[in-house]
């Protein structure tokens, strides 16, 4: 079976409407409302569509950074807490030969 161009077409912008993040929607809501768009169903982005597109992609991207330092703070105290227990075991090898003694 071989997909119509244009029937392709629809299925990847229908496939793109639905990543759309709750800012780009209301943009274009926004966009619809005031007129700055042919309608509803129109294929080209508003003002409002496009600033709210780039306020989702700065938030996805902050939200990346912010796992991103919680990661490397995870790592930092996972590496403290096996020094910290290297350190335990030195002091009680050395608490045990103190009673040695």
């Amino acid at each position: 079976m071989r997909l119509h161009p244009i029937a392709l077409c629809a299925a990847l912008a229908f496939s793109l409407a639905a990543c759309d993040g709750p800012r780009e929607q209301a943009g274009e809501i926004a966009d619809n409302a005031s007129g700055a768009v042919d309608g509803e169903d129109s294929m080209k982005s508003g003002p409002a569509e496009t600033m709210g597109e780039r306020q989702d992609e700065a938030e996805a991207s902050a939200n990346k950074a912010r796992d991103a330092s919680a990661d490397a703070l995870d790592k930092e105290a996972e590496a403290q807490e096996d020094f910290a227990k290297e350190k335990a075991e030195e002091l009680r090898q050395q608490a045990d030969a103190v009673r040695k003694q």
